[in-house]
């Protein structure tokens, strides 16, 4: 059930009259329904392999929660007579016990994942080099959603073993936590102790004529970004990398920059438009878009893209092996021989190098994923701030203040360049594949004939004029840079379209009406189907 169907519409508004009509109390249900027919749309074998995990998840965390109410009745009843060490052992003790669980959730869930989007790549490439005969799962389809599900279960059992959430009680709760249909497909990732309070309020809750047409317009925005901006400069997109030995130049460049505005535009779109729908239900998703393209360094650009997929792996991933023993005792070893400055930047450096490896490899098996995604983020952060010290006596020698308009355009330009270039391996077959096009970057003679030879290339993908093409692409920017400056500024669009008159209102919900079906996604070979992260 695709997004941008008809269908689609169609279940969302039965889900939201069946969700007001439920008595408070029983309307977690209507979305727990809801959630199991999205799935069951795409993977009728899929929802019981998630049902499962969820399952392994809710009884693991019941007997987390059971051990560590153990220890503190034990401890509440023996405070007075225990000794320190014996207080201190039973603790370490009830710790142990509660890990045994929630390594049995992460070895389940991982293994799971593993087996469905890496094993058959793994496989493969072992018969190839050993000329072995192992099965390469050709059969397995991906399971829908399953790189975020796997996720937000593990973060569940852990927040349970550190406390900070209670174990649920209602099994249903969990599978509806695991699937629930506005973030299964791409996130956001969302933590148990804010999401479930809400799909499971008791209180009766109105949906007011006001809140509703914001979230109408913030849904209208976001098939806006996918229809008419990504699925349309996605056709350039797609033939400049399908076919990237035909061009060269500016024809690669052109391909790259389609596929930076496709990606975000397909991307925020896809989260406008979940997060709009969950506003017809009171439902607050979390943001996972904050203007990145307007980030002063990729440190920053990452605190603005996928905002919740960041947030996940700091929380499990990367703290959890800062504060390991291994690391402490790297740290304090470093800091003796080399300094307390060495001591302190190496193991998180390391740290760094393991978290966006593996932030690489969640988007895909492919080298390409872990280089592009992963390795060269890492590259760009810590370079970043090893030649900070440099760029700030370079920015002072050209008087460029920190925080001034001219040094944020340079610093966004820059950001933007290195993205544009590490998309290219997200985006390409193989690694090869990359760095072949990106060669060809820098071939052949500077002109505008390669631009003029994607628009009128021989893969019937793209017609009309190539100089209403580039209008079109330009406009596409330009819409997108003003919105996310606006938003930067704190200026809320459709608030504003709200408090204008009737007739200004009636004009712009024609405009946004009308602009999707004269500009959104049409014809045999654009696919409007998928979003590109609904791949991971």
């Amino acid at each position: 059930m695709s997004l941008t169907s008809f269908y689609f519409l169609i279940f969302v508004l039965c889900t939201v009259l069946l969700y007001y009509a439920a008595p408070a109390k029983y309307r977690w249900t209507v979305l727990l329904a809801a959630s199991v027919v999205f799935y069951v749309s795409y993977s009728i074998v899929g929802i019981f392999i998630l049902s499962a995990t969820a399952l392994i998840t809710y009884f693991s965390a019941l007997r987390i929660e059971k051990i560590g109410d153990g220890y503190k009745s034990w401890l509440a009843e023996n405070k007075q007579n225990a000794s320190r060490e014996e207080r201190h052992a039973r603790k370490k003790a009830s710790q142990s016990h509660q890990r045994r669980y929630v390594a049995f959730v992460v070895t389940v869930s991982v293994g799971l994942l593993f087996l469905f989007k890496y094993y058959g790549y793994f496989a493969s490439g072992i018969n190839r080099a050993f000329s072995a005969h192992l099965w390469t799962a050709e059969n397995l389809l991906l399971p829908l959603g399953i790189s975020f599900y796997s996720l937000q279960l593990i973060g569940y059992v852990i927040d349970v073993s550190r406390g900070i959430t209670k174990a649920e009680k209602n099994p249903l709760k969990v599978i509806l936590y695991g699937s629930f249909f506005l973030s299964i497909m791409q996130g956001p990732f969302n933590r148990y102790n804010h999401l479930m309070p809400q799909l499971c309020r008791e209180e009766k809750t109105k949906l007011s004529f006001y809140k509703f047409k914001l979230a109408v317009l913030k849904i209208s925005w976001g098939y806006i970004k996918k229809m008419c901006i990504a699925d349309q400069i996605g056709c350039i997109a797609r033939e400049v990398f399908t076919n990237y030995t035909n061009y060269s130049g500016l024809g690669i460049a052109l391909g790259m920059i389609a596929f930076a505005v496709q990606l975000y535009a397909d991307f925020s779109g896809y989260m406008d438009i979940i997060c709009g729908i969950g506003e017809l239900m009171g439902i607050e998703m979390p943001q996972n878009f904050r203007q990145p393209f307007f980030s002063g360094n990729m440190s920053e650009f990452w605190r603005r893209w996928h905002i919740t997929l960041g947030a996940w792996l700091k929380d499990y991933i990367f703290y959890p092996i800062l504060k390991s023993k291994a690391f402490l005792k790297m740290n304090k070893g470093l800091s003796k021989t080399l300094g307390k400055k060495a001591g302190e930047r190496i193991p998180t450096y390391l740290g760094m190098f393991i978290l966006w490896t593996l932030i690489g490899a969640w988007h895909g098996a492919g080298f390409n994923y872990v280089f592009g995604v992963g390795i060269l983020q890492f590259i760009y952060i810590v370079s970043g701030e090893l030649t900070k010290p440099l760029t700030d006596r370079l920015n002072k020698l050209l008087h460029l203040k920190e925080g001034s308009l001219p040094l944020r355009i340079i610093q966004s330009v820059r950001c933007t360049l290195l993205m544009i270039f590490a998309w290219v391996f997200f985006n390409s077959s193989s690694f090869t594949a990359a760095v072949h096009m990106l060669g060809r970057l820098f071939a052949g003679k500077p002109g505008l004939s390669q631009i003029q030879a994607v628009f009128y290339s021989d893969s019937g993908i793209l017609s009309g004029s190539g100089k209403i093409w580039l209008i079109y692409i330009v406009l596409c920017v330009l819409v997108l840079l003003i919105a996310d400056f606006l938003h930067e500024k704190d200026v809320f669009i459709r608030e504003k379209i709200e408090k204008k008159p009737y007739v200004a209102r009636v004009l712009v919900y024609l405009t946004i009406v009308f602009s999707i079906i004269v500009f959104g996604a049409y014809g045999d070979q654009v696919d409007v189907s998928n979003f590109i992260y609904f791949n991971f």
